[in-house]
Formats: C-alpha cells, structure tokens, sequence
C-alpha cells in the first residue's frame, strides 16, 4: 500500500511541477525528464479536447483529481491516514462533521509533505555539492521541485523552514497526535499543547527543525533505491538503466561522489554515506526529542 500511495504522490508531484513550467518556451533534452514530459504531454492531448483549457489550467484539474482519487483509494482499501515526523510522532485527521471533507484534506496535506520533503533532499544535495557543478540529475532535480528551485539560494533554507515551521503548527493544531516517542514516561501524547506558551512554541520549533531533518532521512531512503536498483540494472545489463540510476546516486553524494572508500575494486561510498547520513539523522532525532520532552518546557 505504501509504494501505491507513493505512486499517487509521484502523479501529483507532476502535474504539480507542470504548473511551473512552459514547454513551449523551454527546451530540454534530459533522460531523467522526457519520460515525464511525454505523459504529461499525452494526458493534455487527450483532454484537450473534453476539457477546453489552457494547459496549466488542465494541469491543475488532473492534479485535483489524482488527490481526489488517491483519497477514495486509500480509504477504500484501507490505507494508513497518518502523517509520521521524525522517527515517533505521528499525526491523523481531526474527527470532523463532514469526515469527507477532512479526508481529502488530510490526503492533500500528506501530499505536500511529500514535496515538502523532496524540497529538502534538494536543498541538502545543494548544500553537498560543489557550486557550479551541473549535470543531467542535477537539472532534472530542479526542475521536479519547481517552484522552490526559483527561490535565490541565499533564502531557500529560510523559506523551507518556515514551510516546515507552518506543517509544525498545522499538525500540532489542526491533527490529532495518535503517536508519541514517550507515552511510558508520563508524558502527554501531545507534548506541543501542554506547558506554557513559550514552551509550546518551542516545542512547535523543534519539531519544524524534526521535520526538516526528515529530508535527510528522505535522501537515504532514495539513495538505497537507487544502489538497489543500480544493482539490478548490472544484474540485468541494462545499460541505459544503470547509467541513470549511477547519475541520481552521484547527484545525492555530492561532492563525496566517487572519492575514497573504495576497495577490491568497489565503490563502497554509496554504502559508507547511507549509514553515516542515517547515523546523523537519528542522533538529531534523539538530541531534538530530549530537547522536547525536558522538565523546563513540561
């Protein structure tokens, strides 16, 4: 079900970016993009003639119809309405008069945590990579996270955390805490509404910083699917398909792409940056947590 709803924010995730684009004004010859393009291109062909839109303009119908349609999905078969942060909250819709309603709203939230978090990897590989450096992966990265890649670099982490610090607010204030990393110790489920106002605000704070080092656990996740599938390509001998999957892998190492760690003729930095990045981000995780459930703020 997971990989299904992931399907689901992947197609969103297109018609999301193709509201940022103009075909007809740019040109751009990328693996990693004419995939997308193409599909993209053969929706708005075959709704050209029912819809009579502009093209963004049908690009945002199908996208409110991909959320309208995974949210039918997921509460047909069952799926999991549940917004996880960090490695122990987890957040659920509001019990609401019109369920419906708050359904399809959660589903868009969990939606834009997705692309929320896809903004993060890049601002991470940017802060990784070597200025200047450009590549195929790099330009196709860019182009999915559109519009935030339009932000000047200097304001990108300011403006992703404040997009974090709001997904903080509106979880902690408009969700349902259904999960707590401490419910043994006496502590409430929901830390961030408990204590003094500038306790809660604080609270708030460290789970928006929480939330942005989610990033980094979004890009281990991509970098293991990527030496996986890297793996399987070289197994398969597909070459076309393991070249690509070696640019992403060369994209999110950055500047550690390709340099030490080798041996016996493998490159084992891949391997080397996943457990270190995942190292780091639970020692965040578990320094953020204390720093949340300290006597002073409860």
């Amino acid at each position: 079900m997971d990989l299904i709803l992931y399907g689901f924010h992947i197609a969103a995730l297109i018609f999301w970016v193709r509201l940022w684009s103009a075909p007809e004004r740019e040109f751009t010859f990328n693996p990693f993009l004419s995939g997308t393009m193409r599909l993209t291109d053969s929706v708005f062909a075959f709704l050209r003639p029912v819809l009579f839109m502009p093209e963004r303009a049908a690009a945002l119908a199908v996208l409110l119809f991909v959320l309208l349609f995974k949210t039918v999905f997921t509460w047909r078969f069952g799926g999991e309405w549940l917004i996880r942060i960090g490695q122990g909250f987890a957040f659920a819709p509001l019990p609401a008069a019109n369920h419906a309603v708050s359904l399809v709203l959660f589903s868009t939230l969990q939606t834009a945590v997705f692309i929320l978090r896809l903004w993060t990897v890049y601002l991470l590989v940017r802060l990784i990579t070597p200025p200047f450096r450009s590549t195929r992966a790099s330009e196709a990265l860019a182009f999915f996270v559109r519009p935030f890649s339009y932000v000047p670099v200097l304001l990108q982490p300011f403006a992703l955390l404040a997009l974090h610090g709001v997904l903080a607010f509106t979880l902690t204030h408009a969700c349902v805490s259904t999960q707590s990393p401490m419910p043994a110790a006496g502590q409430p489920l929901n830390p961030f509404m408990s204590g003094p106002l500038y306790a809660q605000f604080l609270k708030t704070f460290w789970l928006a910083v929480l939330s942005f080092s989610d990033g980094l656990m979004f890009l281990t996740r991509g970098l293991f699917v990527l030496i996986i599938a890297n793996f399987g390509a070289a197994l398969l001998q597909s070459r076309g398909a393991a070249i690509l999957c070696s640019e992403g892998v060369e994209l999110l190492l950055g500047r550690f792409a390709r340099r030490g760690g080798t041996g016996m003729g493998f490159d084992f930095t891949p391997l080397i940056f996943f457990f270190v990045a995942d190292l780091l981000y639970t020692s965040i995780g578990r320094v953020l947590l204390q720093l949340m459930y300290t006597p002073f703020l409860n």
